[in-house]
């Protein structure tokens, strides 16, 4: 201990305070360095090889076209569950669901467009809305437990004034329908 104490003293007394200072802040700099830049330069390492190996697989894939994942039973499956009630059905579904919150559906839109697949339909429906927040919630809400292949793609609230309990809202929900069943091609 007595060697360390007398070999420092001496440092000081060559360099003095601004050097022992800078030395100091050298030694810190260098373990900063080991114990932050070091692993970060590791984890960067590794991002580089996993984004390579992607671009290898999206490479691989755009030249082979994309693996199968699952069976045709799956797939099948998979479709089969949009085949089902016809749109008007579903409909009825959606125009009890408005009449159980009091709320009446004004004159909406309907566009029914195919899927790129060509196996679906998209059933898209615009309904204007009038009521308070809690009806319209649970208006949604019962739609999209009571009919399974709609999704709520949009919602938009209005209030005439600040105190009004009235809401305006629209609507919008998409249908997945059966291609065949909906006869659209």
């Amino acid at each position: 201990m007595n060697t360390l104490s007398a070999t420092l003293r001496r440092l000081y007394d060559s360099l003095g305070w601004p050097g022992v200072a800078g030395l100091a802040m050298l030694l810190l700099a260098g373990g900063m360095t080991l114990s932050l830049v070091q692993p970060k330069t590791a984890q960067l390492a590794e991002l580089k090889q996993a984004n390579q190996s992607l671009k290898t697989r999206i490479a691989q894939a755009a030249r082979d076209g994309i693996p199968a994942t699952g069976s045709q039973d799956d797939l099948t499956r998979f479709y089969g569950f949009f085949d089902g009630p016809a749109a008007t059905q579903w409909l009825d579904k959606t125009y009890a669901a408005a009449a159980a919150q009091d709320l009446v559906l004004t004159q909406g839109e309907y566009r029914m467009t195919p899927d790129r697949t060509g196996k679906l339909a998209r059933y898209q429906i615009t309904l204007p809305v009038k009521g308070s927040y809690v009806q319209i919630r649970r208006f949604v809400a019962q739609v999209l437990k009571d009919v399974p292949v709609a999704a709520l793609e949009d919602i938009s609230f209005k209030r005439e004034t600040i105190g009004t309990a009235q809401l305006e809202a629209h609507i919008k929900l998409t249908l997945f329908l059966d291609a065949d069943q909906a006869g659209v091609h």
